[in-house]
């Protein structure tokens, strides 16, 4: 890394974790070897782990497990916290940064992905630099149409292994479910939102796209999207600069927990 490219990073984790601090976010860092958790390990499957005087430790791979388990052990009256600094990643380090919602409210939620729209924004306004799509799912959106259509879980195995044909044969072609999964990804949302426009997450759905619209960024609900990060079990998404590399991520997990991560690293801002 050159010293222009550090110095950016720098510069970059400042300005983010002082905009957070401003915006009522408590600022957390964290030792980087903390006591191993086997129940982690199925987060966490890069982790890497070693012993000491009889005792298990792991060098840190992920910021939002880290800040859970921190959070668990010592039961923090904070619920908004903002974090910048190193994981250890496939044996590679790199900086993160980002935050994490306890119990938030739909409200908390929405205005902290607009902070994080509006920053990240800003800096690619001035590398000359276009944002070009939000793409976002919910693994629940699914359960709204098992449940109203009395669908087995066979049914869900067939989605999540993306056998069209088989559901067609299932389903036939004009069930909802089926046209709804086979239709082009820019027309699920407003299938979706046709059926269940009272329902809360695709009222919050709905929210993130018209906040992704006014910054001029295109929307995409995609059921089939799959968020790398094992331990989200609702609402994710990501913000993507190009279509390789997710410039922000985020979503909920833990039942009551929310989290955005900002990329700092090649393919991010720097």
């Amino acid at each position: 890394m050159s010293n222009q490219e550090l110095l950016k990073r720098m510069s970059l984790g400042y300005q983010y974790t002082k905009l957070m601090a401003d915006q009522g976010y408590k600022l957390i860092d964290l030792n980087m070897i903390e006591p191993f958790r086997i129940e982690d390990k199925k987060f966490q499957p890069s982790s890497i782990v070693f012993e000491r005087d009889e005792r298990m430790y792991a060098i840190r791979s992920d910021w939002t497990r880290s800040l859970l388990n921190f959070n668990e052990a010592y039961f923090l009256e904070d619920r908004l916290f903002c974090y910048y600094g190193p994981v250890i990643r496939n044996y590679r380090s790199f900086y993160q940064a980002g935050v994490e919602l306890y119990q938030p409210s739909t409200d908390e939620i929405v205005n902290s992905i607009k902070l994080h729209l509006d920053f990240i924004k800003k800096q690619a306004e001035q590398q000359n630099r276009v944002l070009r799509s939000l793409v976002a799912n919910n693994d629940y959106l699914i359960d709204l149409y098992l449940e109203k259509y009395d669908l087995n879980n066979e049914i869900r195995f067939l989605i999540y292994d993306k056998n069209l044909s088989e559901l067609k044969e299932k389903l036939g072609a004009d069930h909802p479910l089926y046209k709804l999964l086979s239709t082009r990804v820019s027309q699920q949302f407003n299938l979706i939102q046709q059926e269940f426009s009272d329902d809360a997450r695709m009222k919050l759905i709905n929210q993130i796209k018209n906040i992704a619209e006014q910054d001029q960024i295109k929307f995409m609900l995609d059921l089939s999207f799959r968020s790398p990060q094992s331990y989200y079990n609702g609402l994710y998404f990501q913000v993507f600069l190009n279509y390789d590399t997710p410039l922000l991520s985020g979503g909920e997990y833990n039942d009551g927990a929310f989290g955005i991560a900002l990329n700092l690293e090649d393919g991010g801002l720097v």
